[in-house]
């Protein structure tokens, strides 16, 4: 059997290729949008991707799955759970399956097995090498059903179906997996970051004992008693998931083997565009500051670039780049299109530095260390106005006195509610996010603006800004 697993760190996705050597037929499950790699994987291998699966309509990412087809001509099929009924059936699938239907590849064989709960229409793929045994699964692809310590949410798609989905996941953790033998191993489509759970691991694979016997998530309660341990301190659910889910439902546009952005700009046509689309700076929140375009966004180039890009750029509004260098074009589309950015006019030529020589306009972003926030924080009068973009949660392990939440992706919301009489000082965790939110609040008119150096992170670890104003 070959197997393959590939990580795509910022959205913390597995996908996988598994396929038989004999037949040279190769399947690929819950693929993401950016397939080139997996292609390159096959034919180094020697094998023909004859079959796509996915295991439930994902929320977090844009299936790859059309995209994947189309760049290889349209020959592999497509096989979707029609579990969940026609609301949660991709319209692109090709075959769509009922529990137990199966996938024939050789020797090497793939079963559905319905695991509702994280949604309706999840299915689970058990892989059967028939050279080794036909009737018990050597590992199982469980998608969003079971990570690594933990299992799949229930509360993605709102509170109207939570109880449902609650319920059905009791049901598929405590009674459908339970015939599943110890040693049969576990292969999720995720990893530690993923917001799909609540306590994902890291590691990438594991085994139906091992989790039985240690994971919190299947230590068997009452059931009224296990669902409120599972939802207890969940994290907040990304506003982007729902989109997600819509375009993965209805299927993706296919971009081709050039991903959007690759086109190089003008400065004097980025500044003809700039009026009808949002120039997106992914310099470093420093550089940013120094000087940037006006009206411009920074979304500083990052691992996690695609979760930031969900919570934070507006879906609708065509985006034009200026990246650190031209080289990086190819990555940062790549993290934009997993998460359905697809309307990418290109990037802007030269950089700043082109910009500048055609004698355009740039302003400027104040950033403070801990010890200079602090200071302005003891002056006479309530000038400053303190706002945390961090989550709820973390803002409620600890906060700057005085501080008011308002998480990342309501900041544009809650720019008319802020005053204009004051200085507006932004705080996250690290800068990343107020670098970001700071930007959106300039580009909204707030002049008065600027952001933490270092986040909380740097001011807990300054003992003079502690003292000045500890979080409380």
């Amino acid at each position: 059997m070959f197997f393959h697993q590939r990580l795509v760190p910022g959205l913390a996705a597995y996908t996988y290729l598994v396929g038989d050597e004999k037949t040279h037929r190769c399947a690929v499950i819950d693929p993401t949008r950016d397939i080139e790699d997996l292609i390159d994987v096959a034919t180094k291998k020697g094998l023909r991707i004859t079959d796509i699966l996915e295991t439930h309509v994902h929320a977090d990412f844009v299936s790859g799955a059309v995209e994947l087809k189309a760049r290889l001509g349209g020959e592999p099929v497509i096989h979707c759970s029609g579990l969940g009924g026609r609301e949660w059936t991709p319209l692109y699938a090709d075959r769509v399956v009922s529990n137990g239907d199966e996938i024939d590849l050789g020797s090497i064989r793939l079963q559905a097995l319905h695991t509702p709960g994280h949604t309706p229409e999840h299915v689970s793929w058990q892989l059967f090498d028939d050279s080794r045994s036909k009737e018990t699964p050597w590992l199982v692809f469980t998608g969003d059903f079971v990570f690594i310590g933990d299992v799949g949410r229930p509360d993605l798609l709102g509170k109207e179906q939570l109880h449902g989905l609650a319920r059905q996941l009791y049901t598929s953790v405590f009674q459908t997996a339970a015939g599943l033998p110890d040693y049969t191993e576990i292969y999720p489509s995720h990893g530690a970051g993923s917001l799909c759970g609540k306590a994902i691991g890291s590691r990438g694979s594991s085994t139906w004992g091992f989790e039985r016997h240690f994971s919190p998530a299947f230590q068997q309660r009452p059931e009224r008693e296990w669902i409120e341990e599972r939802l207890a301190g969940m994290p907040e659910s990304p506003p982007y998931f729902a989109r997600m889910k819509k375009i993965n439902r209805e299927g993706p546009k296919v971009l081709g083997k050039t991903l959007p952005g690759h086109e190089a700009l003008d400065p004097r046509d980025v500044a003809d565009t700039g009026k009808n689309a949002l120039v997106v700076d992914l310099r470093t929140e420093e550089e940013f500051a120094r000087e940037h375009v006006p009206g411009s966004m920074n979304l500083p180039l990052h691992p996690n670039l695609s979760t930031w890009a969900g919570w934070s750029l507006p879906p609708d509004v065509p985006l034009v780049l200026l990246p650190p260098a031209s080289e990086d074009v190819p990555a940062i589309a790549a993290h934009l299109v997993r998460v359905g950015f697809d309307s990418i006019r290109g990037h802007l030529a030269g950089g700043l530095a082109a910009w500048k020589k055609e004698g355009l306009p740039t302003t400027s972003l104040t950033i403070l260390s801990p010890t200079e926030l602090a200071r302005r924080l003891e002056e006479p009068g309530d000038t400053v106005e303190l706002v945390d973009v961090r989550t709820e949660a973390e803002w409620q392990r600890g906060h700057l006195e005085g501080a008011r939440n308002v998480p990342l992706h309501r900041i544009a919301a809650a720019a008319s509610t802020l005053p204009r009489d004051k200085t507006i000082a932004v705080v996250c965790g690290t800068g990343y996010r107020s670098s970001i939110a700071a930007s959106l609040l300039q580009r909204d008119g707030i002049e008065d603006v600027l952001h933490l150096r270092g986040g909380m992170a740097a001011w807990g670890a300054t003992p003079a800004a502690c003292s000045a104003r500890t979080p409380s």
